[in-house]
């Protein structure tokens, strides 16, 4: 194998694959990626056996072949080249890389022992969605998702699709995210499914496909595969069933503010500051009902309170949040104002951006 490849798509492909690398001690292989070729295309390939991820690669195949090359050296050779142009040889598992001014040879391994790589089938797509579009539904949910061991269903980013409208959920089982997209640049077949994505393929989602204009998402029972005309990423699905959450959304609320967003997002910020190791802090509307009034305070550190205007409907309470998750519920929105809608202080809240039905979020209360 002869490749001619520049530096910078060279950086660009590694930057892809670095997510797929694993850190398996039994199968040392899996901290190297695959270099193949295919006619003209150069494809990079990396996987922990839970995902893969593929990339090809702009370069120009002097000879055809295949390389299993360890990520972590060749990674820091390449990031730390001058020259642009890189010419990669491979020959005995001996990978050489060389430049006008460099050379280096790099222990490779067989690349024949490399994983196998699962694929789907063209018939399972399920939609075709612009890739700003799929990243902002992920990046909606994804921070309510919790690694958990005993509890592997919420581990993950439960995609279903019903009728016309895809359904992206996460929960830790103190806050919940729920985005409904319906704007599909093509829908395929299926129409009632419903798989639990891992969290750390949800977040390759986000990393990369950064130049695609859409995206093709394609399932089977214990996959799912999600690529560009560039970029590829296939992934184990959780085995498990997903929490009832609809049971955990208000139906209706008792009292609702509306504020400005950006100034909650303020107040909260400085709340946390006096929260201590507790990172509780309260909400709560006063008397005058005239503002929403977030307070903090600990005995080490001291106390402090945030006063923003709001529009109320209903009667004054007082509710203790940890601040986290209620900065959360607040960051996912990108409306100008929020509501927040309120029953008692045991129960969920909800947080709605005003005018946007796409996303909701609901946090428990700490009980005081």
């Amino acid at each position: 194998m002869k490749l001619i490849i520049l530096r910078t798509n060279l950086i660009e492909a590694l930057n892809v694959v670095q997510g797929g690398i694993g850190e398996n001690a039994n199968l040392p292989i899996l901290k190297s990626f695959l270099v193949r070729t295919d006619g003209g295309r150069i494809t990079f390939v990396s996987t922990n056996l839970e995902l893969a991820v593929e990339c090809a690669v702009p370069g120009k195949v002097v000879e055809s072949g295949k390389a299993a090359i360890p990520f972590s050296i060749f990674n820091s050779i390449i990031k730390n080249l001058t020259s642009e142009r890189v010419t990669i040889g491979d020959g005995g598992n001996k990978v050489t890389i060389t430049t006008d001014n460099y050379e280096a040879v790099v222990q490779g391994q067989d690349p024949n022992d490399f994983p196998i790589i699962p694929s789907l089938a063209e018939e399972n797509e399920i939609f075709k969605i612009k890739t700003k579009e799929f990243k902002d539904a992920v990046s909606s949910v994804i921070s309510s998702a919790q690694y958990s061991e005993i509890r592997p269903e919420i581990s993950g980013v439960l995609l279903s699709m019903g009728g016309d409208a895809m359904n992206l959920v996460a929960t830790d089982g103190f806050r919940l995210a729920e985005k409904t997209v319906t704007d599909f640049e093509d829908k395929g077949a299926a129409s009632d499914v419903a798989v639990i994505i891992p969290l750390r393929t949800a977040n390759e989602f986000l990393r990369i496909f950064n130049s695609a204009e859409t995206v093709d998402v394609f399932l089977d029972q214990n996959q799912v595969l999600v690529k560009s005309d560039g970029e590829k990423v296939i992934s184990r699905l959780i085995d498990g069933k997903f929490p009832d959450y609809k049971a955990v959304i208000p139906k209706e609320t008792k009292t609702e503010v509306i504020a400005d967003r950006q100034e909650l997002i303020n107040a909260v910020k400085l709340a946390s500051s006096f929260s201590g190791k507790s990172n509780d802090i309260t909400i709560r509307i006063g008397d005058n009902k005239k503002f929403l009034e977030v307070y903090s305070a600990d005995t080490a550190i001291g106390e402090n309170s945030y006063k923003v205007p709001v529009k109320l409907s209903g009667e004054k309470f007082s509710v203790i949040f940890n601040w986290r998750y209620i900065l959360d519920g607040l960051k996912v929105h990108k409306t100008p104002n929020v509501s927040i809608g309120f029953n008692s202080p045991d129960k969920p809240v909800i947080i709605r951006g005003e005018g946007d039905k796409t996303i909701v979020y609901v946090a428990m209360p700490i009980k005081g």
